[in-house]
């Protein structure tokens, strides 16, 4: 995967993840501690460019096809999981302001280009009024991963009195919110997702967009940036980009696992490579884990060639898609769980590698784009000619 023009290939910025796994893994257990990723971290990242994959062009990025944040994020994440969910989760979501208006895309990156953009879909006694020249807001929204970091927010609901009108996406600046530091969990705590509250700010006009007009296809942002990402149906996309860090740490602990048992290692001293159980259940999860690895390069492939020839996913391809990435994350949960709950009772401290991985596991799977219970029973009622709760699965 090509990036164009320039200089740079995305077989550089593969090399460039490469180089930063080891010094990640090193600070791993500090993220987790401070519940956020360190300073440095963040530098690294911005230096070697891992977070412009979905910035625009004309501002220094590189309108890389979808999936490029995939194979980075698998890459990080075998130093780290949280970093990795910086990079492939958060960082496409510049693709997101890349959709909107001009004249917002040139306040994010106009005077910066090193940016990261938090956003957060879950309010909490929320109001939006609307006012001449854009929206009123006050309230609070969880879940901003690296928000410490951000120079910008991107956040939704529901205007007041307008029915059952669209939510908004609203774009405002750093100044504009102040951080709660609520990020106390069992798992991917080095994300620092907090949240954040604003009390009655502006946000202009140019810096919001309803939800169906930034998801759905030629939407502003399409004016100035080529890219399909900019101008495709986006909820063909929503989603694939969780399971980078997913498949990332499931390799991560294969690797991890393989190495302490051939080495000898005492975590693993009472497992013996020559006992039959142990190859079954290494085999099995190993199996488990490329499986998830070949779904996940297939579902980029099948985005990839709708966007490309701009055509729109049928309904039975809409519900393969949601299907097969969540079918893949249960994959790589079922693999880290079988391996490191095999494990002798040394590993249950915190500070063991495999051990965070393990939590960091079970908390990804927790998001709502690839959550088992809500995303296959609603497959299913599809197949079934149900009503669901998935917007990619209507009809608009």
């Amino acid at each position: 995967m090509t990036i164009q023009p320039g200089t740079t290939t995305f077989d550089d910025l593969v090399a460039r993840a490469e180089q930063l796994v080891p010094t990640l893994r090193k600070r791993a257990a500090e993220a987790e501690r401070q519940r956020m990723l360190s300073s440095q971290t963040m530098k690294d990242l911005f230096d070697a460019e891992l977070l412009r994959l979905y910035q625009p062009r004309r501002f220094g990025g590189y309108e890389a096809d979808w999936g490029a944040q995939t194979r980075i994020g698998r890459i990080i994440s075998r130093g780290c999981a949280s970093t990795s969910w910086i990079v492939s989760v958060i960082g496409s979501h510049a693709a997101y302001v890349g959709r909107m208006s001009p004249k917002a895309q040139e306040d994010v990156w106009g005077d910066s280009q090193d940016v990261l953009i938090a956003t957060g879909s879950v309010p909490g006694g929320v109001t939006i009024r609307r006012v001449d020249g854009g929206f009123v807001l006050s309230g609070q929204w969880r879940f901003l991963s690296g928000v410490d970091h951000a120079s910008w927010a991107l956040t939704r609901g529901f205007p007041e009195g307008e029915g059952d009108g669209p939510q908004y996406y609203f774009l405002y600046p750093r100044a504009d919110f102040t951080i709660e530091d609520d990020w106390y969990v069992s798992g991917m705590r080095g994300t620092g997702s907090k949240s954040i509250r604003i009390n009655d700010i502006f946000v202009p006009e140019h810096r919001t967009l309803s939800l169906p007009e930034l998801m759905s296809p030629n939407p502003p942002g399409s004016t100035v940036n080529q890219g399909y990402v900019y101008r495709y149906n986006f909820r063909a996309f929503a989603g694939t980009a969780l399971l980078g860090p997913v498949l990332g740490a499931a390799e991560a602990v294969i690797d991890e696992f393989k190495s302490l048992l051939i080495n000898g290692n005492n975590v693993l001293n009472e497992l013996d490579t020559a006992d039959t159980a142990v190859q079954l259940l290494f085999a099995e999860s190993s199996a488990e884990v490329h499986t998830a690895a070949l779904l996940l390069e297939n579902l980029i492939e099948r985005q990839h060639a709708y966007a490309t020839a701009n055509q729109e996913f049928p309904m039975d391809e809409r519900v393969a898609l949601v299907r097969d990435r969540t079918y893949a994350a249960r994959l790589c949960v079922n693999a880290v769980e079988r391996l490191v709950t095999n494990l002798n009772c040394s590993e249950v401290f915190e500070d063991g590698v495999l051990q965070r991985y393990y939590r960091d596991m079970n908390a990804m799977v927790q998001q709502i784009g690839i959550n088992w219970d809500r995303n296959m029973s609603n497959c299913a009622k599809s197949e079934f000619g149900m009503a669901t709760e998935i917007p990619f699965f209507n009809k608009y």
